[in-house]
């Protein structure tokens, strides 16, 4: 699902409370960024497509957020988001958190920047790891 029409409130950075229903993908991987997500109610699974199949990275419930690497730097998104049950999440804008990390003290973009980089590539090798442990079961 492409989430750039989620534009409510993003001038003023007021986040805007969406609903999913299960089996929505709320957006894939390698997508552009352009919000991140609070879970208010029901669960999101984060998973990466490797070799055909789904790796699955996390699953996050209510006040876990995801979504947000997308929000700090310009990479494409690392995995896809999938509703398991009905879901509302608070959508925030990459606009939004721009204006915040713009009134942040000189420094912190390029530490969160850099907490970003290291996030993505521990969700690589995560993913990595898992796809490895299921060809290894499968063989077994």
């Amino acid at each position: 699902m492409n989430t750039s029409h989620f534009r409510a409130g993003h001038e003023t950075g007021a986040p805007e409370r969406r609903v999913f229903p299960k089996g929505t993908t709320i957006f894939k991987e390698g997508e552009r960024a352009d919000a991140g997500y609070i879970v208010e109610t029901g669960n999101v699974q984060i998973f990466k497509m490797i070799g055909g199949r789904r790796v699955l990275l996390g699953t996050i419930g209510p006040w876990g957020m995801f979504g947000e690497l997308g929000l700090i730097d310009d990479s494409p998104r690392m995995a896809a988001a999938y509703t398991t049950e009905d879901t509302v999440c608070m959508v925030i804008s990459k606009q939004a958190v721009a204006l915040m990390l713009d009134a942040a003290p000189a420094g912190l973009r390029l530490l969160v920047q850099s907490m970003a980089q290291t996030i993505r590539k521990a969700g690589d090798d995560l993913a990595d790891s898992r796809f490895q442990l299921l060809e290894k079961a499968k063989l077994a």
